[in-house]
């Protein structure tokens, strides 16, 4: 049985993706890491919005930074990523509910 700490980590997990820029990222992800300039160009949000975003998939663990020279690369958890793909299509669209 999962106990409660593992739970609330889950619903927080859950609870980030539950608008829709977090979930362009996450898409744009899924295909690999990505440098935060990357984000940028493929979204239509300023650059403390879509820091924003970034910061609060990290602190729910959903994706980690990781330095790159002098860049911030990120990466989707590999604890995440399993349950995600099972959310999304082969061709990266979300499956529909």
């Amino acid at each position: 049985m999962t106990d409660r700490s593992e739970r609330r980590g889950w619903a927080n997990a859950f609870a980030a993706l539950g608008s829709e820029p977090r979930l362009q990222i996450v898409e744009r992800l899924m295909r690999g890491p990505i440098r935060c300039q990357e984000v940028l160009a493929g979204l239509r949000l300023s650059q403390p919005a879509i820091s924003y975003h970034l910061a609060k998939l990290e602190r729910a663990g959903i994706l980690r930074k990781e330095r790159d020279g002098t860049h911030n690369c990120y990466r989707i958890e590999s604890r995440v990523e399993c349950i995600l793909k099972l959310c999304m299509k082969e061709n990266g669209s979300w499956n529909t509910l």
